[in-house]
């Protein structure tokens, strides 16, 4: 359960549960991993107590917020924004599992210059090879000599979408080979990348398994599901 909701005297109250708020926070992390996951822990604290009250919803209240689907987002921001602007102390309490432990950080640190701070960041840092995480690639002309496909049809495909390319080095593309089935885009890609702009982000959901939906996503769009794929792309991404 993510979380409960109990009235009191003092108006209502939302216990959440420090392992679903560290579940939701995982999800954050993974779809948004430009923003840090200290800046993420409130979110996934809002989500949770965002989800207590929609289960508490019936089935027709739900039916009817739905009808609205595309607007739900907005809406959700406007009573976001209005909470946050109230300070007068009536926002939604979090009762939290664990003691919260105040930190006021310590600070930026020693300046250094650009070399030094490449350096430190090399020792930290792993390379890893593009195949390490995508799996086989190819090249343009790998995969015309492959499967006979020519580099302008190559190109119009990825123009279009049909096919994901990535960077590899500073302006070479390679293209997994996963994506083509009998030499050719597999069927919904272009949904995909419509809805999921940056290509590695895509490609990287597309090759993880997704229990959601009962597999990876690619290997659906490879059964023919491709409504299905489409559903949970817009699901996350959207």
């Amino acid at each position: 359960m993510v979380a409960t909701v109990r009235k009191s005297g003092t108006g209502v109250q939302v216990n959440v549960s420090s392992a679903a708020v560290a579940d939701i926070l995982e999800v954050l992390a993974r779809h948004n991993p430009g923003i840090p996951r200290s800046a993420l822990k409130g979110k996934s604290k809002m989500v949770a107590a965002v989800t207590a009250a929609a289960v508490r919803l019936s089935e027709e209240n739900q039916r009817q917020i739905l009808v609205h689907e595309k607007n739900l987002a907005q809406a959700m921001e406007t009573v976001v924004a209005d909470l946050a602007g109230r300070g007068d102390g009536k926002l939604i309490k979090f009762d939290i599992e664990r003691p919260v432990e105040v930190s006021h950080g310590a600070g930026l640190g020693d300046v250094v210059d650009l070399e030094e701070g490449r350096r430190r960041v090399a020792e930290y840092s792993t390379a890893v090879r593009l195949e390490d995480w995508a799996g086989p690639v190819a090249g343009p002309s790998d995969i015309e000599r492959a499967f006979g496909t020519r580099r302008s049809t190559l190109h119009d495909w990825q123009r279009r979408g049909a096919v994901i390319g990535l960077l590899k080095g500073e302006r070479k593309h390679v293209f997994p080979l996963a994506q083509f089935v009998d030499g050719r885009p597999v069927e919904g890609m272009s949904e995909v990348t419509s809805i999921i702009r940056n290509s590695r982000a895509a490609w990287q959901w597309l090759i993880q398994p997704k229990p959601s939906i009962g597999g990876a996503p690619l290997d659906l769009l490879k059964a023919g599901q491709v409504n299905e794929v489409v559903a949970a792309a817009e699901r996350d991404f959207s």
